[in-house]
């Protein structure tokens, strides 16, 4: 499902190696390590954000740095979902249109039936048409994990996604992730150095 071979990258004079990954489809994996360790450098390579400086990244078939970039944005649009530390919603949009312009850059035609169905089960329907000032931090996370999901992709990443949190809100949002995951027969690769999110998981890769 998702390999790695040789993995590096380069920052000045400091190099970054990766051990090899191998994750198989429905696996659900913590990413640990100390802050400036590289998780959130490795999560970007993994999910085609960032080129490595060298190695390689298998997803199924498909070796990932060897799409041109369109092709590259539309496989990510279409397989691969992203939380991040933070929301990185557009400001001027309401989360609805946000949500719109996920399913356009994946190459889907809009689909308002799927935007209520996700944005119900997380629980943030009313905030449909709200901009994200409005909303609070664990509405925001919320509505960064619907767009991270709304295309059904089979690799879910999450980079950080408790940090900002209260204890309350962190479990909410694990639980969600790890629900979706498992709903869908996805993969789910959760990068942290929270202990509050590794009782929830049986396999690491630590860096």
């Amino acid at each position: 499902m998702l390999t790695t071979k040789s993995l590096s990258h380069h920052y000045g004079n400091e190099k970054l190696s990766f051990p090899d990954l191998n994750i198989r489809k429905g696996e659900q994996w913590l990413l640990l390590g100390e802050s400036g360790s590289g998780k959130t450098t490795l999560l970007h390579i993994l999910t085609g954000i960032k080129k490595p400086f060298s190695g390689e990244v298998f997803i199924q078939e498909t070796e990932l740095y060897k799409l041109s970039g369109q092709e590259l944005d539309q496989f990510r649009g279409q397989n691969i979902g992203v939380v991040f530390q933070q929301a990185h919603l557009i400001k001027s949009l309401t989360v609805k249109e946000n949500l719109f312009l996920a399913q356009t850059f994946a190459g889907f035609k809009n689909n308002e039936d799927r935007i209520i169905e996700v944005l119900t089960e997380l629980d943030i329907i009313q905030k449909i048409n709200s901009y994200p000032a409005s909303l609070s931090q664990g509405q925001l996370q919320r509505a960064s994990i619907a767009r991270a999901v709304l295309n059904k992709p089979f690799l879910l990443f999450a980079d950080e996604p408790t940090s900002s949190l209260d204890n309350k809100n962190a479990k909410t949002v694990v639980d969600l992730l790890l629900k979706l995951s498992e709903s869908s027969g996805g993969t789910l690769v959760v990068s942290t150095h929270d202990d509050r999110v590794k009782e929830a998981f049986s396999k690491e890769y630590i860096l």
